[in-house]
């Protein structure tokens, strides 16, 4: 059965998701989450994409990219999934054992600048949520660890089409309302 191409014209915001099959781990030690984002650069350098904010999980990692051309997103995941499945594998001596991957990445569209700006703070606030980290500055392996300049030496993040405001770091840890956690997971089910 063909899938339905994705409809991610250029100009729009789009967030990504995916997780491990199973919803199993993807990254346990920190050198893994490192690699990751390693990968992402290098991807990145391929298949240029707006990074416009990120979140690595154990069993699953959030993009939201600012789309320049259409194919860009599905270019770039493709080679970073691809590429990123068969170096686990190979690292979980498991190749030849199935999918790494629950299947193709989901994703949503922005279309509001309330709903960016929520968005954002969703994605940047995964780790509170999971209760991984106090504080979300305390997560390495995200955007606001970049964005608040914790991280000096990453450089994924790209200017989104909305500012954000200057004490952004400050209050990311109030925690969005429960509506909108449930707004945001319910888009990503659609697709």
């Amino acid at each position: 059965m063909c899938r339905n191409s994705r409809n991610l014209p250029a100009g729009c915001v789009v967030h990504c998701v995916n997780r491990g099959n199973d919803k199993r781990l993807l990254f346990e030690r920190a050198v893994e989450y490192e690699n990751f984002l390693h990968l992402v650069a290098w991807a990145k350098a391929r298949c240029p994409v707006r990074m416009v904010a990120y979140c690595i999980m154990g069993n699953h990692w959030h993009f939201v990219i600012w789309v320049e051309s259409e194919w860009d997103v599905s270019a770039f995941l493709h080679l970073l999934t691809t590429t990123h499945a068969s170096r686990w594998r190979k690292r979980t001596a498991t190749v030849g054992c199935g999918h790494v991957y629950q299947g193709r990445f989901k994703s949503s569209q922005v279309f509001t600048e309330r709903y960016y700006y929520n968005l954002l703070k969703y994605v940047e606030q995964n780790p509170l949520r999971a209760n991984l980290v106090r504080s979300c500055k305390d997560w390495r392996w995200s955007s606001l660890a970049e964005r608040t300049g914790t991280l000096s030496d990453r450089f994924l993040l790209d200017p989104g089409p909305l500012t954000l405001l200057p004490d952004w770091g400050a209050h990311i840890d109030e925690a969005l309302p429960r509506a909108t956690v449930e707004r945001i997971r319910k888009s990503l089910t659609r697709y």
